[in-house]
């Protein structure tokens, strides 16, 4: 990127921003390094770091990054052979043990959510042996410990054994008879010897080496020739001390040169990660957004704001550029008016998208650019003889040369400095120039005739920062599709020019161009209108979504509550039913025990009595459940053409979530008897839906009075014990679990078997094809069953048994 447009840009201030987001001095440097990418695929990838690292600071509320030093240094050392301090070998394990925390933190990432990330915790080295030899020989303040090696504990235990008795010794002179050749009583260090101040007339006396002199020279510091042989041993073992722990650092060093290569690798991860993490943590404190981009030089920005200013007082703007009819944006408008801020929100921001940051806007689509150019402030240079108009012209006529077909081109009022006929005119050409070279460019302009230009061209596009009439003040939005006024007189005015002025200055600017000046106010006023009634429209569409949104979920929680009170009434329906079934197979059961034991009429009085009463059981608590909310058909059951019903119909009961046979034609009311099963129930019938015709001849009539039809052995042969209304030749299994069906399965050809039907249709649905298996398995060695076969097409197919009953 062109450095004189990243300075007038301001993008140096961005960086030190990032910059002071870092965690460490690694990614600090990458933050004052940072430069815009050219490449839609490296952008993208660092966007998508980014976006990564602002969602796992807002779930993981930080990345570890605590520990991490610059090391580099020290490893350039340890490889042509120096030796490291201890000061930086705890550098060295302390950034490896941050490493490794990172690392784990990383691993235990799903990878799914954050692949990016994860990958590079991956290409961390884990360096535990390393770590562990720096700790157990250097101490957290950089002292080398007597752990570090067996020998230089021995020699510190000598050292410090000589040194005490060297101080015992001279304690011992310093408190006997010698005291009071001495000037004080005390042990002093001079040239690394333990000596004692004696007064100068004493010295052959005291007797000794002299190693120093007050300036008076009336003390002389002697080490009594007592104590000499402990000072040489003192010293031996200080040598000695010093050899061994520069052997030890450089074990350690030759250690760390060992892996040097993979430290320097997990240096740089740990430093891209910081940086990452710098830029998650910039996007958040502006609220930034990640921009779209694309490479059809379009840019968008909406409610864009420039990073630099206070975010209470920017006001945001909305920008296109890159359409065809503005691939060249011309602003104009007064003077403070926002047009220079403008330009270079569009720029900096471009040029943030690109370095891989979130950009400070509601929402961003922007173009990844070759190149962005610059021509913004006062350039003018004392030190090279260049007026402000020779200065910028000489950086335009760089853009011209350099700038391609993906460049970005901000001029900031082109043209301006000279003469302003020559100034509009050339502004005009250097636009077309860029226009026929297919650049996106943004200029700012006071020059009326390029107004009329951009009207005039096809891909140039008027635009303009809007001025309040009434306050005289601009509201520094930006209007695109009309030029703006300077309004400089009135803007004069409000700053204190005399009113008498500004009257001369109407005056004189009478007539000249009034009938264009008057078009470019009406359609100022226009756009202003169409804007206002714009905002009016947006937020009418979000109230409406909201209200939208409310009656979605409204109309969720009555969904959830339906089915949940379908599956309550489905559940006691079929509650009520396997009790009513039990009951009435205890009474089979019964009646032909008693006929077996020749009480046949008093057993078919008693029976009949007994199903009544389960009738009426049945039928007032299934009642009860016809008052909740309709059902849905089950997946098995599919609708036929509804008609008026008749006998022999085979309906749905919505309520019950069960199919079954009406029992007669309708004859007034509302509600209609109909077989579900074994059970015969009465059902409103708008709860009814028809899922088909009669298979076989309607059931058999129901004998007066509901009676059990029976014929003794002795007189008609086999006895049925089975009231012929309450058993159809249909069975619906739909909805039953298999131990459910199975049972009720036997249960009914038991009282098929009784009532005499001599062909059933069993309706199990196709599913899973789990009940259709139960049932072909409890058919296959039924006593009752003499052959069995799927249903046709018209009766249900695969979905339906049709059974052939033993006579």
């Amino acid at each position: 990127m062109n450095d004189h447009s990243l300075r007038t840009l301001e993008y140096e201030a961005i960086r030190e921003q990032l910059a002071g987001e870092a965690s460490c001095s690694l990614g600090v440097e990458k933050a004052l390094a940072m430069q815009p990418e050219d490449a839609l695929f490296t952008v993208q990838r660092r966007l998508d770091e980014t976006s990564e690292a602002r969602k796992m600071l807002s779930i993981k509320g930080a990345i570890p990054l605590g520990g991490v030093s610059d090391i580099r240094p020290a490893l350039r050392q340890a490889s042509i052979g120096g030796s490291l301090e201890p000061d930086q070998l705890i550098d060295v394990a302390g950034t490896a043990g941050a490493a490794r925390s990172l690392k784990s933190f990383l691993a235990k990432a799903e990878q799914a959510m954050w692949p990016l990330l994860t990958r590079y915790g991956s290409q961390l080295g884990t360096f535990q042996p390393l770590e562990n030899e720096i700790g157990g020989a250097i101490a957290p303040n950089g002292s080398v410990l007597d752990s570090a090696s067996p020998e230089l504990a021995r020699i510190r235990s000598r050292r410090r054994t000589a040194e005490n008795r060297l101080r015992e010794k001279l304690n011992a002179m310093i408190s006997g008879p010698l005291r009071t050749y001495l000037q004080d009583p005390v042990i002093v260090q001079r040239a690394d010897r333990a000596c004692v101040p004696v007064k100068a007339e004493h010295r052959q006396a005291f007797g000794g080496i002299v190693h120093d002199t007050s300036s008076s020279g009336a003390t002389l510091f002697i080490e009594p020739a007592a104590v000499v042989e402990l000072g040489n041993e003192v010293r031996e073992m200080e040598v000695r001390e010093r050899q061994e722990v520069l052997r030890i650092l450089l074990k350690l060093t030759d250690a760390v040169r060992r892996v040097e290569p993979e430290l320097w690798g997990t240096v740089e991860t740990l430093a891209e990660i910081d940086y990452i993490a710098s830029r998650a943590r910039l996007a958040d404190r502006m609220n930034a957004v990640e921009p779209e981009l694309n490479a059809q030089g379009i840019t968008r920005l909406l409610s864009a704001r420039h990073p630099l200013i206070d975010p209470e007082r920017v006001v945001p703007i909305d920008i296109v550029i890159g359409e065809p009819q503005n691939r060249v944006l011309l602003i104009t408008g007064p003077n403070t008016g926002g047009k220079t801020v403008t330009l270079k929100t569009l720029g900096l921001l471009t040029l943030m998208a690109q370095s891989g940051l979130h950009v400070p806007a509601a929402r961003a689509l922007i173009h990844v650019y070759n190149q962005v150019f610059s021509d913004i402030g006062d350039e003018q240079s004392i030190q090279q003889s260049l007026s402000t108009f020779s200065s910028h012209i000489t950086n335009i006529a760089r853009v011209l040369n350099e700038a391609g077909p993906n460049a970005l081109v901000l001029f900031d009022e082109v043209g301006a400095g000279t003469d302003p006929g020559e100034g509009a005119a050339l502004a005009r050409a250097l636009l077309q120039f860029l226009l026929r070279r297919n650049a996106r460019v943004v200029a700012t302009s006071h020059y009326g005739e390029l107004k009329s230009f951009a009207y005039m061209t096809d891909g140039v596009q008027n635009a303009s920062v809007e001025f309040d009439d009434v306050s005289l003040r601009p509201t520094y939005r930006l209007l695109q599709g009309v030029p703006g006024s300077s309004n400089a007189i009135a803007i004069a005015g409000r700053l204190g020019l005399p009113t008498e002025v500004l009257d001369e200055a109407r005056e004189l600017l009478a007539g000249q161009d009034n009938e264009t000046a008057d078009v470019i106010r009406s359609l100022e006023e226009a756009k202003r209108a169409a804007f206002s009634e714009a905002e009016a429209a947006q937020r009418a569409r979000k109230e409406a979504r909201g209200l939208r949104e409310q009656a979605e979920q409204e109309l969720s929680r009555y969904e959830q509550l339906r089915h949940e009170i379908r599956a309550k009434a489905l559940a006691e329906a079929r509650e009520i039913i396997r009790k009513a079934q039990e009951k009435s197979q205890r009474l089979v059961d019964d009646m032909k025990r008693k006929a077996r034991s020749g009480d046949a009429d008093r057993a078919r009085s008693q029976a009949r009595d007994e199903l009544r009463d389960v009738e009426r059981e049945v039928v007032d608590e299934i009642d009860e459940l016809l008052a909740l909310p309709k059902a849905t058909l089950d997946d098995e059951v599919v609708a036929v053409p509804q008609r008026p019903l008749k006998a022999g119909d085979h309906v749905r009961v919505s309520t019950l979530g069960l199919t079954g046979i009406v029992l007669s034609d309708p004859v007034g009311g509302e509600k209609l008897p109909v077989q579900v099963g074994r059970l015969r129930v009465m059902a409103t019938v708008a709860d009814l839906l028809l899922i088909g015709t009669p298979v076989s001849s309607p059931p058999p009539p129901k004998a007066s009075g509901g009676s059990v039809v029976a014929q003794s052995e002795g007189g008609g042969g086999e006895s049925r014990m089975m009231e012929a209304a309450e058993t159809s030749s249909q069975l619906t299994l739909l909805g039953f679990r298999a131990d459910e069906a199975a049972m009720s399965l036997e249960g009914y050809l038991e009282s098929a078997q009784a009532a005499g039907i001599t062909r059933a249709r069993i309706v199990h649905g196709k599913g899973t094809g789990t009940l259709r298996r139960v049932v072909h398995e409890r058919l296959k060695a039924h006593p009752y069953v003499e052959d069995f076969a799927d249903a046709g097409p018209e009766e249900g197919g695969a979905g339906a048994t049709i059974v052939t009953l033993k006579g």
